[in-house]
């Protein structure tokens, strides 16, 4: 299949508070998943896999090694063209829904395309955007705020919302970790159908051996290293 994300000797440290010695995160990491492809990050925490996923989302710069997303490598972008990356090739799920409380469901799927970097807008960017809703079993709540839906419903539009650009490439970083057991299985039965449909390549941090086993395959970050089990 084709090769869609490459990580080659990854590396990540941070100055100690102390100014001397450097704390290393993880070293030397490397990955390969191919497009449409599925995988899931276990381990402890603070062993670095979240860190892992904003250095591919290119929210964060690598001390060393290199990322490819689709043949490019992220390194090489400027500040504008990493903007412009996330906005239009990655979507990312997050812990916290992180909706804006004074705008609706609607509203709120819809924030990303007004970045100013995609096409969709108007009518089209409206359409789009009440489809997703639709996809994630939510067009009946569009024009509610986030202060009127359960907790399950907020990071269903948070889905909704990662989506409405159409990336390539979905990070979702402990998704469920507010969510009860039973809303955690929907959004999950939610995050593989769309992985199968869209032939999104879907990385998934978590803690949950029961998620994981959902993915085609799991690596375990600890130690500082990254390993497919």
């Amino acid at each position: 299949m084709e090769l869609f994300l490459k990580l080659t000797d990854l590396s990540k440290s941070y100055p100690s508070p102390e100014g001397e010695e450097r704390v290393n995160v993880f070293s030397e990491v490397n990955l390969e998943m191919s497009k449409g492809s599925s995988a899931a990050i276990v381990g402890p925490s603070g062993s670095g896999k979240s860190t892992l996923l904003n250095l591919i989302g290119s929210l964060d710069k690598p001390t060393s090694g290199e990322v490819y997303v689709n043949g490019q490598s992220t390194g090489e972008f400027t500040a504008d063209e990493s903007s412009e990356f996330r906005n239009q090739s990655i979507g990312f799920i997050f812990q916290s829904h992180h909706l804006l409380p004074q705008c609706t469901v609607i509203e709120n799927v819809m924030v990303p395309a007004l970045a100013g970097f995609g096409n969709l807008t108007g009518k089209e960017l409206h359409q789009s955007a009440t489809e997703l809703l639709e996809k994630v079993g939510l067009s009946h709540r569009m024009n509610h705020r986030p202060a009127e839906i359960s907790g399950g419903e907020k990071q269903r539009v948070a889905v909704a919302r990662a989506l409405i650009n159409q990336p390539d490439l979905l990070l979702a970083d402990e998704p469920t970790g507010a969510l009860d057991k039973a809303n955690s299985k929907k959004l999950i039965d939610l995050l593989v159908d769309l992985n199968q449909a869209l032939a999104l390549t879907l990385l998934i941090v978590t803690h949950s051996p029961e998620i994981a086993k959902q993915m085609k395959a799991t690596y375990l970050m600890d130690e500082a290293k990254l390993a497919e089990i």
